[in-house]
């Protein structure tokens, strides 16, 4: 069986592309030596012939669906095990343009004889977007470098109470009796069924709200403990000089293009490209001429592209130069 399983494994990455030079060499021994794998891969080439070609919108749509219903699975899997686990890590990947990869790694503590919450962390590695399903059926995708967490022991009792570094869009379950709430440094989010945003990032400040659809309220972590209701197409912003949320009325689907992939800069500063671009490639940016600080960008990246490849866009559009040093790339007027 296992043979039969590595025979189909290996035609399918022959006519998908995807085969290594391993596994092209294997591909052209077993035809030579082998007439029954012979015929199996002629008639594998006329149903591949034959076959539709789905378009990327739909291949990406299935990834999630796929990524959701396998973590769902594990997570299941992991509540009804009786083995004591105290905190467990999952890191769910779907990467652009890598396929779903998906690891669970167990830490167990010494804990008492009383029962012993589990913490669920899930993250997104560099240059990579997170996709997964919580136990209430709410499906996050969660950016490149962010993380959320959530004690999985009284997640959708009496709340369902999550804490976000980084940035995550959310699709709310919705359950009027059992809010969710979106724990992070500058501000809460509170919400009982809805789709939106959250960039907030801790060590620069940062906290943004982008409301997709229905409605969410915002509790800033300040002394006067401010709060505001957000609307369809409508941003929050907490000002760290003002301590305060900032309202305006935006373009949503530029805030959450990330899921698909894609950054989208609309009049951006070279600072905020740089910014942007640091968090989504792990390397540090430096500007040798300050003056440029100020540069207005407009433009659109995917996550397919690898850095050079940015780099060289930049230039081609902006006639800004690059060089690489020492882990960090320096941005400077062309001569």
């Amino acid at each position: 069986m296992k043979e039969i399983d590595d025979i189909d494994l290996l035609i399918g990455k022959i006519l998908s592309g995807n085969a290594s030079a391993a596994d092209e060499a294997m591909h052209q021994k077993l035809l030579s030596e082998s007439e029954e794998y012979a015929t199996a891969f002629s008639k594998s080439q006329k149903v591949w012939a034959r076959s539709a070609w789905l378009a990327e919108k739909d291949v990406r749509a299935d990834k999630v669906k796929t990524q959701s219903r396998l973590n769902a699975s594990i997570l299941k899997e992991l509540q009804s095990n009786k083995r004591t686990i105290a905190i467990y890590k999952l890191v769910a990947i779907l990467a652009f343009p890598v396929a779903i990869a998906l690891s669970i790694l167990f830490y167990p503590q010494i804990q008492s004889r009383k029962t012993v919450a589990t913490l669920a962390e899930i993250s997104a590695p560099l240059g990579n977007v997170a996709s997964c399903k919580l136990p209430d059926g709410t499906t996050v995708w969660i950016n490149s470098g962010s993380t959320i967490k959530y004690n999985d022991a009284d997640f959708n009792s009496k709340e369902r109470e999550i804490s976000l570094d980084g940035e995550a869009y959310f699709q709310v379950a919705k359950n009027k009796k059992v809010p969710f709430i979106v724990r992070t440094a500058l501000a809460d989010v509170r919400v009982t069924g809805t789709s939106f945003n959250v960039k907030a990032i801790a060590e620069d400040s940062v906290f943004e709200t982008a409301l997709s659809e229905g409605s969410v309220l915002l509790f800033a972590k300040n002394e006067d403990k401010e709060s505001v209701k957000l609307s369809p197409g409508e941003l929050a912003t907490f000002a760290s000089n003002t301590r305060s949320f900032e309202i305006q009325k935006v373009d949503v689907d530029r805030y959450s293009s990330w899921r698909d992939g894609e950054i989208i800069f609309k009049d951006a500063t070279l600072l905020d490209l740089m910014q942007e671009l640091e968090r989504v490639y792990g390397i540090e940016f430096q500007i040798e001429n300050q003056d440029l600080a100020d540069f207005r960008f407009r433009g659109r990246f995917s996550y397919n592209n690898n850095l050079i490849d940015v780099l060289e866009r930049i230039k081609s559009t902006s006639h800004i130069d690059y060089r690489i040093e020492n882990k960090k790339v320096w941005l400077s007027k062309m001569n």
